[in-house]
């Protein structure tokens, strides 16, 4: 990769660079951003443009006003933001966070760390192997996880959670939403309510906590 440090700035156009490594800065007032291969320091910025991120390493930090992100085969700290637009991320590897004002969320094979926020949109993650932190104010969340580490957090202020996970871990659990529906839990002690179950899955270890406010909560293991 050549090493190069560039600071882009167009008004409309679209920005695309590839196989770059340095410190890159860059804005688009109304393009999208292509970026394939880079490393370093990448800090890109458009005002309503799409962004596509793929192959790329070290410290990432993407915003758009509108658009959509989607983001593949990356590690490392990875920004992703959008004012509207929906979030795609596969195979991504290191502490990713990705926030959208009001557009779905859609994540496979995710490993470390995800902090990933909608405020309307609906939330889908699968094949997770990472710890998680992920929220809705509207819409429904599917989560899969593949395995436990640290932490789960999902929170919802009205919609539905279906958390599907591993059921021979470790776990200490906590969920609270209108309704709550379980796989049988084997080895479990503590409360378990319709609306309520606070307790040690196997012991206890892993902290999963799910608040669905209003909404139901079904979880498989």
């Amino acid at each position: 990769a050549k090493n190069v440090s560039s600071d882009l700035t167009t008004s409309g156009g679209n920005i695309k660079l590839s196989g770059i490594s340095g410190t890159q800065d860059f804005t688009t007032s109304g393009g999208n951003l292509d970026l394939d291969h880079l490393s370093g320091k990448v800090t890109g910025r458009t005002s309503g443009g799409n962004i596509h991120l793929a192959n790329s390493k070290d410290d990432i930090e993407l915003t758009t006003s509108g658009g959509n992100i989607e983001a593949e085969n990356s590690d490392g700290k990875v920004r992703l933001v959008t004012s509207g637009g929906s979030i795609s991320l596969k195979r991504l590897k290191g502490n990713i966070k990705a926030t959208t004002s009001g557009g779905n969320i859609d994540g496979e094979f995710i490993s470390d760390e995800l902090n990933t926020h909608t405020s309307g949109g609906n939330v889908s993650l699968r094949n997770m192997s990472c710890d998680l932190e992920t929220s809705t104010s509207g819409g429904n969340i599917e989560v899969e996880m593949k395995d436990l580490f640290k932490y789960v957090s999902i929170t919802n202020s009205s919609g539905n959670i279906d958390l599907q996970m591993p059921g021979n871990k470790g776990v200490d659990l906590k969920m609270k939403g209108g309704k709550i529906k379980t796989s049988s839990l084997n080895n479990f002690s503590g409360s378990v309510e319709a609306d309520r179950i606070d307790g040690k899955l196997n012991g206890g270890g892993s902290s999963v906590k799910v608040s669905a406010g209003s909404g139901r909560i079904n979880l498989s293991l």
